[in-house]
């Protein structure tokens, strides 16, 4: 069973759960479980385990998450994700989590600007990114896209953690003080079970951004 206080060492945020890939159905009915006596705030798939889980979830007040990443952003790509897209939320997804690399950003905006609204229509349109891969000084362009697609979330993740030399807290504190007010969206974190990056990134919210306290959701695995 989850512990989410031994987790999150009880301080306050949403936690959701993060399926990796390759679950059959007796894993991801053990997770809901899980999921559904901890009163965990959501849950992240691979678009293969939607119509698994939404049965089980349809009642309850778990949003179901669908992970895609794209490697090239291109007219093509764009138009397959869509149709991916679409296919899942028809099976009961609450939303899509589209991993991007920061140099793909404009692109990516510019494919999806003209059909967003229609595509994701009561759906949450998150936007990942790889948090090593934006600079100091990327974020105000980052929040700007981010206004234009009229994401709902922005997702942060580490790929891979190389401790001090990462530079975890310095990007999140970057991220913190460029944070645009104008901009209504949550904020998600998939670190692992990382409980040491976990407490470092509540206590700077905290500190920097307070006001996000209720808006932000850390995914473990």
């Amino acid at each position: 069973m989850i512990d989410k206080d031994n987790i999150l060492g009880g301080i306050g945020f949403n936690m959701a759960m993060w399926c990796p890939a390759g679950l059959d159905s007796a894993d991801l009915s053990h997770v809901v479980e899980q999921v559904i006596a901890t009163d965990t705030h959501a849950i992240s798939v691979v678009p293969d385990s939607v119509p698994i889980v939404w049965p089980w979830l349809e009642n309850n007040s778990v949003q179901i998450f669908t992970r895609f990443y794209m490697d090239v952003v291109s007219a093509d790509t764009v138009s397959d994700l869509t149709e991916k897209i679409n296919s899942v939320f028809k099976q009961g997804a609450d939303g899509a989590q589209i991993f991007i690399r920061f140099k793909d950003i404009d692109a990516f905006v510019s494919q999806l600007y003209m059909i967003r609204d229609d595509l994701f229509f009561n759906k949450d349109l998150i936007i990942g990114i790889d948090i090593c891969d934006i600079g100091p000084f990327d974020w105000g362009h980052l929040f700007s896209e981010l206004k234009k697609i009229r994401a709902t979330g922005l997702m942060l993740a580490m790929s891979r953690d190389t401790g001090d030399r990462s530079d975890f807290v310095g990007r999140i504190y970057a991220v913190l003080n460029a944070w645009d007010n104008e901009y209504n969206g949550k904020l998600q974190f998939a670190v692992g079970l990382n409980s040491m990056r976990i407490d470092q990134t509540a206590r700077l919210i905290r500190l920097i951004q307070p006001n996000l306290c209720t808006n932000t959701v850390f995914f473990v695995n």
